[in-house]
């Protein structure tokens, strides 16, 4: 059986291994010059390493880490310490530190101690803010997918101050590249209860050099070693439907490829520009129109002279960067020297139209004010970079109209972190989420087998196990109380 799969980012290439795995004839077809999609990197005319964004990993991406073991590149994760540092204005830093505690208490910890230092917000709104973000940790999962209707500050603004959400901010921007007024509750709710389920998920991983190079060469020898075919330089240009079934994709205008299967791992913007008008008939293709682009770019500062020893990320507010990380510390052993900042630049809306120079000065200024260092520090080379950059916005309602794998056409299939998964709003881990589920769909409706290949995060945490059932008994316990009351008022 052969199957044509369209789109070689990190979705396209894993569900590319897993369907050379079920015994398919797999050709791979990818528009860019470079696989990898938005989990690339490359070298650039002076020889150094340019990310397209700054990826990290957690251990709760357990189809992730599974999926590199799988492919033996597991150890190029660098994991880092589990801590985030905070630089304010001024030069002045504080310290998010999770201890090896019993969760949730290495959470209030943490945060406990970082505001010893973080002065930009009352302590005490940023306390009281914490409880809406950690509320996931006591609900029912229905009641999580309803708050999938308001945005996390709206959820906030119903118990708190929206300013308490400040040391957050730079965390949300960085993991969806939307602020948290316009990010659906429900995502913000199911991070939040990944990271305070124990300070072990807290943890951050960085590639061992380009997120490209460690990954992404390694599947390629697997698919070719496979049998597999790829190609780059193949845009799909128009899919074509013959009755109730693909018939063919065109590529590059004038290329027809013909196959039994049909998998989409491109964009659900790329998508819908290249079905035919018929397909939008169908609601399931038209909620692919309800999918906007999260805009994110990078910037990567190479100094020459040390700024930080900090070897871990870093937040900061109210800067046209928030989440970034001195990778002179991170991998020295590829930048070495003065130190290298790798910064994410979202949400981009506001800036991506700006030219290079304007953005590079503004971010200049904010860092000298953050790193008062950098002010004697010469900056030996700059890069922005716009190349394969945001992901869907989760914007409130969005979860609702992320398709399923399965589509109307029988030979049809859809992939890539976009299409539904109750992991993440998006990213890698629901990009091989999502690979796994659409080879166990395959391998059920065309083989005839069923294949279990996605693992469920699991916290080991004993408090964490039972704090859902002491919350349900608690509320249980209080409302039989009120009913007893209740009785004994009406008796009188």
């Amino acid at each position: 059986m052969k199957a044509i799969l369209m789109g070689g980012g990190m979705g396209g290439l894993a569900t590319a291994i897993n369907l050379l795995d079920l015994g398919l004839d797999v050709s791979l077809v990818e528009a860019d010059e470079i696989f990898g999609g938005r989990a690339s990197s490359w070298l650039d005319e002076d020889g150094d390493m340019i990310d397209n964004a700054l990826h990290v990993f957690f251990p709760y991406y357990v189809n992730l880490l599974e999926f590199f073991k799988k492919m033996g590149i597991y150890e190029n994760i660098a994991w880092k310490n589990t801590e985030f540092y905070y630089a304010l204005p001024g030069g002045k830093q504080a310290v998010l530190r999770f201890k090896q505690l019993p969760a949730p208490f290495h959470a209030a910890f943490a945060f406990a101690n970082m505001l010893k230092d973080y002065k930009e917000i009352s302590p005490l709104k940023v306390i009281v803010a914490g409880f809406p973000l950690a509320s996931g940790l006591f609900m029912s999962k229905e009641k999580i997918d309803e708050l999938d209707n308001i945005s996390m500050a709206t959820w906030v603004y119903r118990w708190a101050s929206v300013d308490g959400l400040r040391p957050m901010e730079p965390g949300i921007n960085g993991l969806t590249f939307t602020p948290s007024w316009g990010v659906s509750a429900k995502v913000m709710l199911n991070w939040g209860m990944k990271v305070m389920g124990s300070a072990e998920n807290a943890r951050v991983g960085f590639a061992n050099g380009g997120l490209g190079e460690i990954w992404v060469d390694n599947c390629l020898d697997y698919i070719r070693s496979k049998g597999g075919e790829v190609a780059l330089g193949k845009a799909v240009t128009s899919i074509n439907v013959e009755g109730s079934k693909i018939k063919n994709v065109v590529v590059n205008d004038s290329e027809v490829m013909e196959a039994d299967l049909y998998i989409s791992a491109i964009s659900p913007y790329a998508l819908r520009r290249v079905l035919p008008d018929e397909s939008f008939n169908y609601e399931y293709f038209r909620d692919l129109w309800h999918f906007q682009h999260a805009p994110s770019m990078s910037l990567q500062v190479w100094f020459d002279r040390k700024l930080t020893d900090v070897d871990v990320t870093f937040f900061s507010s109210d800067c046209i960067f928030n989440t970034y990380a001195d990778l002179s510390n991170v991998l020295p052993h590829i930048f070495k020297g003065g130190s290298m900042f790798e910064m994410v630049l979202s949400p981009a809306d506001h800036v991506q139209g700006l030219p290079d120079q304007v953005i590079f000065d503004i971010a200049i200024e904010e860092i000298q004010d953050r790193f008062p260092i950098a002010r004697e520090a010469e900056v030996k080379k700059w890069k922005v970079v716009r190349e394969r950059q945001g992901v869907y916005r989760p914007s409130p309602g969005m979860e609702a109209h992320r398709p399923f794998q399965r589509s109307p056409y029988p030979n049809f299939y859809l992939t890539g972190d976009y299409t539904k998964t109750h992991v993440s709003s998006g990213g890698m881990e629901a990009a091989i989420w999502n690979a796994n589920k659409v080879t166990e769909l395959i391998a059920a409706d065309k083989l005839g087998t069923n294949i279990s290949l996605n693992k469920e995060f699991e916290s080991n945490e004993p408090i964490m196990k039972y704090i859902k059932p002491l919350t349900y008994g608690g509320m249980a316990a209080a409302g039989l109380g009120f009913l007893a009351l209740l009785r004994k008022l009406f008796k009188k």
